[in-house]
């Protein structure tokens, strides 16, 4: 797997090669292969700490011309290189597509990787950690703790646009150089914050145009507003906003950031009116763990799995000679904007 980063990259030959620290506001990316090790942990290669644009495109361009659809992966709040690396294998695992990640300082450090003062350092690292987070304890000290490492996890989002923003170039140079492998572009959760404020840097929405689909998954991002900006994503193929209203992370950042309802809680009833847009509700489903947060990536039952296969390898979800519940469990809203997995009533599916 090809792993780009914004991190600070040594020549370490595990996982410690990504590090803590990054450069608020700058460009510069570093980038390598990684590998699993048979004797556990990461394998780390071909390292290169400070990417010109002819490194990355000899780096992406055999993908971008090899046999295997390609999938963009932007990870979320509070996962370590090592969680990205693990998330990125997964996904190739579960969908048979290439996958370049993006690692970036998502744990809650500050930007010279140095704790938060007066915040203890995690006793783990886990993106579920703000399924903790409720309304009757998030005054308590080591729950507020937690939320704190989230806030500066959403500042560093903030502070990496402009390198997520050259990365978004370089694949679409590769993209359009190549002309062979589609990608798509995935965000999870705090990822679809990085994502969102990355469309503001001049020329990002237009990389982003390059991918065939665009999928964030799980989006923790304000739910009010959001077709907004939505509409400055404009792929070849679609757009994906998949949403459970019993995900317990995306409530523990509700509660953290003062009520805000999250897109991929729901959405709402402001939806972006477009063909190309469509809402896939993942409530009362079931599937997955880490309170239903991270449902795309287990081993699903064959119609959503086949859902996730089709826009993870830059194709429509639904094909032209089959109704909605061919595809999707309790088929779509007559418009085709919001479909379903499970009956929002509640009934289970699968």
């Amino acid at each position: 797997m090809l792993i780009f980063t914004n991190r600070t990259l040594t020549g370490q030959a595990d996982e410690g090669a990504y590090g803590r620290s990054f450069e608020p506001g700058a460009t510069r990316l570093g980038v390598a292969s990684v590998d699993a090790n048979p004797a556990g942990g990461w394998a780390v290669s071909g390292h290169l700490a400070d990417v010109q644009e002819v490194d990355a495109l000899n780096r992406l361009l055999p993908l971008f011309v090899g046999t295997r659809r390609i999938l963009v992966y932007l990870h979320g709040n509070n996962n370590t290189p090592a969680a990205c690396f693990e998330r990125c294998a997964k996904l190739e695992s579960l969908y048979d597509v290439e996958v370049i990640g993006f690692s970036w300082a998502s744990e809650g450090f500050l930007p010279d990787g140095t704790d938060l003062p007066g915040v203890a350092p995690a006793a783990a690292t886990d993106e579920a950690d703000l399924k903790a987070v409720k309304a009757t304890n998030r005054t308590q000290g080591a729950i507020q703790q937690k939320i704190r490492r989230y806030h500066q996890a959403k500042t560093n989002a903030q502070d990496s646009i402009d390198a997520l923003a050259r990365f978004l170039r370089l694949l679409g140079t590769a993209r359009l150089h190549a002309n062979v492998q589609p990608f798509t572009l995935a965000a999870h959760s705090l990822g679809a914050h990085l994502l969102q404020y990355t469309l503001d840097v001049a020329g990002a929405a237009e990389s982003v145009g390059t991918a065939h689909n665009v999928a964030l998954l799980a989006p923790c991002v304000r739910a009010a507003g959001h077709r907004a900006w939505l509409a400055n994503v404009r792929p070849k193929g679609q757009v994906f906003v998949t949403y459970n209203k019993g995900d317990s992370v995306l409530f523990g950042a509700y509660v953290a950031d003062g009520s805000q309802l999250k897109l991929g809680t729901d959405p709402g009833l402001e939806l972006l009116q477009s063909t190309a847009v469509r809402y896939v509700s993942f409530s009362n489903s079931g599937f997955g763990s880490l309170g239903g947060h991270n449902y795309f990536a287990v081993e699903l039952p064959k119609k959503p799995k086949k859902v996730f296969s089709r826009i993870f390898g830059s194709t429509v979800d639904i094909n032209a000679d089959e109704y909605p519940r061919q595809v999707y469990p309790i088929g779509c809203d007559a418009d085709l904007l919001t479909c379903y997995m499970a009956a929002p009533g509640g009934i289970e599916v699968g």
